[in-house]
């Protein structure tokens, strides 16, 4: 059988989300998705960004709640924006307007995805389909 996959690596993907529930379902559906590679799990940007300097690896993309504790997704994003300038920065909350969402777009964020209006499958599929329009 030919996928689409041949000649193209996997997509390397860092989820950050204070929700145990959002972790664990997100990390199932990304493992089970053979385009990506899921690099970390963590409960807030701030973990995640240290993380990333601890360990040093190998990151394309992350997917970010914007309303988490320590430091949120607009913090994150802004943050990663200046430091990984190349990482492409997806959000996700159950806000679908509005100026957190505004804040997300302003700090990076490629698209801001609605909880709730969009499974994990189909924000998997633009996520992979943005990155594949960029590189």
């Amino acid at each position: 059988m030919v996928t689409g996959l041949i000649n193209k690596r996997k997509i390397s993907i860092a989820v950050a989300d204070d929700s145990p529930i959002m972790r664990q379902m997100l990390s199932l559906l990304i493992e089970k998705d053979e385009r990506f590679i899921l690099v970390g799990v963590f409960e807030n940007g701030s973990e995640l960004i240290s993380n990333i300097k601890e360990k040093r690896f190998s990151l394309s993309v992350c997917l970010l709640d914007i309303m988490m504790p320590i430091y949120n997704g607009i913090v994150t994003a802004r943050i990663l924006k200046v430091q990984y300038p190349e990482l492409l920065i997806f959000g996700y909350s159950s806000f679908h307007e509005g100026p957190l969402v505004d804040e997300m777009y302003q700090n990076g964020a490629k698209r801001v995805f609605q909880k709730g209006k969009w499974t994990v499958t189909q924000l998997l599929d633009v996520i992979y389909e943005e990155y594949i329009d960029l590189n």
